[in-house]
Formats: C-alpha cells, structure tokens, sequence
C-alpha cells in the first residue's frame, strides 16, 4: 500500500469565521500539509489571541498579499479561499491561474457575472472545486430528508425554518461592509439607508436546506425587512422571506441576526465566549405533511438551556456535536480526489450554489420593488 504524499495547501485569508476550523482540520491531518498563509496582521494578531497561542503561525509562512503566497509557494496544491465576499473572486483566479484546487466559502459572490466567470474558469483551469456548507454535514438534516423521501410525514405542505444569530461585529468588521459582504453598495430599497448583505447573506444556509430537503427549485419569494435592533449596523438584521417551491410547497425563511451580542448575552460555562443564552447560532426547523410533521434542531441539539434557582439566570450547557469529524471526511475525500487525480462529485457544486446566490438575489429584489418575485 503506497503511502499517501499530503495535500500541500494554503489559506488566502482568515476573514470568514469558518475558516479557523478548516485550519485546525488541515494542520491535524496528516492527508495535508500546511504550507503558507496569508492574512493581515490585524487578524493574525486576533487569531492568536483568540488561540492562546502568540506562536499560532510561527512554523508556517506568512505572508500579507494573496498573489505573493501563490507566487512564492507553486508547489500549492489546496487554498483555503477566506476573504471577504469580495475577495473571493480575486482569490479565485489566483486558483484557476495557478492550477490550485479550491475550497470556496458559503458566498462565493453574488455577482452573477462574476460567478460565470468562476464557472468558466473552473471549467477551463481543469481544478477540483468544493464549497463549504457545515448545514450539510448535520445528521439531523438527512434524516428530515429521509423522513421526507420514505413518505413518513405524507405530502409536504409547507417548512418553516430559521437561522439565527448574533451580529458577528466583534472579530468580522467587514460583514458590516455592504462592498465587502455583498459585493457592492446597494441600498434596500427607494428612502432606506441601509444596504443589501446583511443576515440573509450571510445565513444562505437555508435556502441552500430548502433546496436540499424538498429537492426542489424556488418558484417564487416574498421578502421584506423589520427594523434593525441595531443602531450600528449598516446592512439588515431582521429579514423574513415567503417562498414557493416549483413543486407546490411553501416556506417560510427567517435568517435574522436575532440573537443578542456578546455583551450583552449571559456568559455560561465558556472560556471562548461563544456559549450563551440564547445561543449563538440556532437552526430550527419545522416540517408539515398530510400524515403529520416534525419539528427539528438542525444545530447542536443536544445542547440544554436552563434557569438556575440559585441566581434565576438562564445557563447552556454545551454538549455540542461534533462537527470536526464530518469536517474531516469532507476534506479527507476532496485530498483523495487530488492526489489520485481522480473524478471529484461535491456535495455542492459551484453550478448548483449558484441558484442559491440567485434565490438570495431574488429576495433582495422583492425588499426593493415590494413585489413577489420569480426565478
């Protein structure tokens, strides 16, 4: 049996808050090698507070400019792709350029002309491209599926679901940035002073489950914006969509920020700050048929929220899932597609993520004219 030669890979950019796990995946793993990274020195200088850690990159080279990690470093063979929505196309290129498979984040960009482009290189350049959706990685998701496809809940007449949480301002400024976060400047609608690339941005997850779970296209949306709770925020907090799927059922979408800050959530049992009350990332969803319904946590369910006696303050205790063993698989195989130069079937392809860009874009229009609109 042939040793297996690891992956050589490099990040461009720790902006995306998913991408620590992707590293932590990466140096853990001895199918890769972490070779280089590129980051400002702001972030590196929050990343190894955050880690604990003032030696984090020490033993990997660092660099501040995407195009001169590729350039030093053409023995790459893997790029994490962790900048801003904005970036992703620029990094993209560097990857098509170079002939660098890619692992994209949750937006790759909402510029439809830009995601052509991507298409096209991808196609062109011969790389193996994957997308990062954690969502898809949840038991509990394949299960509602199963349930679903074996007839158990009858007829699907409708799915509410939601995604909420906290605003995350306190490390990832530039998701306040509609230019960094959307791609480009564009109010919400006509006498609104806030712009597109909010919450329903950066939460496509569920558009991306409805997808999945009705395996069916949306036919039609209705979205419209609440009040901000915050002051601060130049982009949406509170969004709430209606859509219709091409094969009859209807759902009802809430990607809102709706989780308090840090600051002024309860602090319980955390040393990283992230377990609160409520939590910070909640993924509910709730299933209707003609034979009955289900109702599901789709994130972390087996974490408890209680009101203590002894001081009457609400405490999670985070017996989380594990995700980094699902992580693990999912990287494990694109590394084995790469080194046996061997077809690579994503769970998500770039083709297919592009029609939740599109639903995502749908939405905004409807925020915009008021009006239901068709895809």
């Amino acid at each position: 049996m042939l040793k297996f030669k690891p992956i050589k890979v490099g990040v461009m950019g720790f902006k995306n808050g998913h991408v620590t796990g992707m590293f932590d995946a990466v140096r853990s793993n001895p199918m890769f090698e972490m070779v280089a990274v590129s980051l400002d020195a702001e972030r590196r200088n929050l990343l190894e507070e955050r880690y604990g850690d003032a030696h984090l990159f020490d033993k990997y080279d660092v660099f501040y400019n995407d195009a001169e990690m590729v350039k030093a470093h053409p023995e790459l063979e893997l790029c994490i792709c962790g900048g801003s929505n904005a970036e992703h196309i620029s990094q993209f290129r560097l990857c098509a350029e170079n002939k660098i498979n890619a692992i994209m984040m949750k937006v790759p960009t909402l510029d439809m002309a830009e995601y052509d482009e991507m298409l096209r290189l991808e196609k062109e350049s011969g790389i193996k491209v994957c997308i990062e959706l954690e969502m898809r990685w949840y038991a509990a998701v394949e299960r509602v599926k199963e349930l679903i496809k074996n007839g158990e809940l009858g007829e699907i007449t409708s799915i509410n679901a939601l995604n909420y949480s906290h605003f995350p301002l306190w490390w990832n400024h530039w998701m306040n940035d509609p230019q960094e976060i959307y791609g480009k400047a564009t109010l919400l609608r006509k006498g609104d002073k806030r712009f597109r690339g909010g919450a329903m941005t950066d939460h496509p997850h569920l558009f991306d489950l409805m997808r999945y779970i009705t395996g069916s296209e949306f036919e039609s949306v209705y979205a419209e914006v609440a009040p901000n709770m915050r002051e601060s925020a130049a982009v949406e907090d509170m969004i709430y969509v209606i859509g219709k799927m091409k094969n009859g059922v209807i759902v009802s979408l809430d990607p809102s920020y709706a989780n308090r800050e840090f600051e002024q959530s309860n602090v319980i049992y955390a040393k990283d700050r992230l377990s609160h009350y409520p939590k910070s990332v909640q993924v509910e969803l709730s299933v209707c048929g003609t034979k009955g319904g289900i109702i599901s946590d789709l994130y972390n369910p087996n974490t408890t929220e209680q009101l203590r006696f002894e001081d009457y303050e609400y405490r999670v205790n985070p017996r989380f899932y594990d995700i980094s063993g699902t992580r693990k698989l999912y990287m494990e195989d694109f590394a084995r597609a790469i080194r046996n130069n061997s077809e690579y079937k994503p769970e998500v392809s770039m083709a297919e993520h592009k029609k939740t860009m599109q639903v995502i874009n749908a939405c905004y229009e409807s925020v915009r004219t008021g009006k239901r609109g068709n895809l």
